[in-house]
Order: structure tokens, then sequence, then C-alpha cells
């Protein structure tokens, strides 16, 4: 755990240079371990991807999942709820619209997408991370030591860090090893900044995408009783 207290009063700023086009999603099941697959698929239908800064592909999860902090073993089962989002820079988000009532193979299984919508980045002093990969995280110290100097690179200053479950995300090349992370106490412009630009490795893997989260105090009473 990382944890400096700071009694500042939060800014508030926004930014929309960077959106989640979210789709409605149909699709019963799939491989919990979808990352790869999933950018293969995405990346079939729109190859400049790949070139596009600050281009994000978010996995899918399901409810049996944790908000994240879980993961199911080999499948995950989707509800009528489940969304699918691109993060994007907003001069491209009309070029993923095109996936409305498109169906992509995302490795054995079949995924339609529907009722494309635009979301603003949240404003927010609390975000969480599914799974953050950086190149030092043999141990939990290792690990927020690489993520604190990243965030200082970016001019983000950090309050308050926890990571939580160890997540392995499969590609022809390599394992990336990563770990959930929450960070909170953020001011509301360095909320926005790791929103838009993300940390570490894989972000077209589902890696270093930040989301809104309402508190750290589930996160860590679950982790104490761990």
């Amino acid at each position: 755990m990382y944890w400096e207290d700071d009694d500042q009063e939060k800014q508030k700023k926004s930014s929309e240079k960077i959106v989640d086009i979210s789709f409605k999603v149909n699709c019963n099941k799939i491989a919990a371990d979808h990352a790869y697959d999933l950018f293969q698929a995405v990346s079939k239908r729109f190859p400049k991807i790949n070139t596009i800064d600050n281009l994000a592909i978010h996995s899918v999860y399901g409810a049996e999942s944790g908000a994240g902090w879980e993961r199911p073993e080999t499948e995950i089962y989707l509800s009528k709820r489940t969304r699918f989002c691109i993060r994007t820079p907003i001069e491209h988000s009309e070029e993923f619209h095109d996936l409305n009532g498109e169906t992509l193979k995302i490795g054995k299984y079949e995924m339609s997408f529907s009722k494309p919508t635009i979301k603003k980045l949240g404003i927010t002093d609390t975000l969480f991370c599914r799974t953050v990969v950086v190149e030092n995280n043999n141990s939990e110290e290792e690990f927020l030591k690489d993520v604190s100097l990243s965030l200082a690179e970016m001019s983000i200053s950090v309050k308050k860090m926890l990571c939580g479950k160890e997540h392995i995300i499969q590609t022809p090349n390599k394992a990336l090893v990563g770990k959930t992370l929450l960070i909170t106490d953020l001011e509301k412009h360095d909320s926005i900044k790791l929103q838009e630009l993300g940390i570490g490795i894989g972000k077209l893997f589902g890696c270093g995408i930040f989301l809104p989260h309402k508190s750290i105090a589930p996160v860590a009473i679950s982790k104490s009783n761990e």
C-alpha cells in the first residue's frame, strides 16, 4: 500500500479530448482471458488502431468478475447489461460507430454490437484499473514504486494507491503479468489526465485503463480479509 496524507483542496477540471465509445453486447459468454482475441478482432475490422495515440480497448467483464477485483478461471457469463468500450480520441469516435449491428469473432465466441453511445470521462478523485502491467512487478513494493515513478513522469501527483490481485494476459509473444490498482485522493485534473493517457503496457489488450471508483474502503477491507 502507498499512502500519503494531504488535505489540499481538490481542483475540478474536465476534458473531452478522450471518450469511451460504449456498445450494447449480445453474447452469452466469453473466455476469461480474451484480451488478445478481442484486440485481433477489433484490429482486423479497424487496422489503423495501432496508429492512434491514446487508444485503448476495454476488456469485457461479467457480474461474477467482482467489479474487476475478482476474475473467473475460464469463462465469463455476460448479462444483457454488459457493455463493450473503446477509449479513443474524440476525433476518431465516429469511425467506431460502424461496429453498430456487426458481429465479431472473439476466439471461438461470437459477439454482436449495437446502440453505440459516447461516454465522457468521469470527474472523480478515485480511479481503479483492473490490470496494470509495468516492467518491475515482482513484489507489491516494487510494483507500486514503478507505478509511482511512471505517474511522476506524467506530472501526476499521487497520494494513495492500493494494488490487488495478479492477472495474466496471454499474447503470442509473451504473458503480460499485471495487478489490479486503485488510486485515490487524486486532483481532478490528474484524474482526467490518467484516464486519458492510461499507464503501463498493453492498453490495446485491456491493460492500464482507469475507471471511476466510489471508495477505497471496500477494497481495503477485502484485501485485509484475504
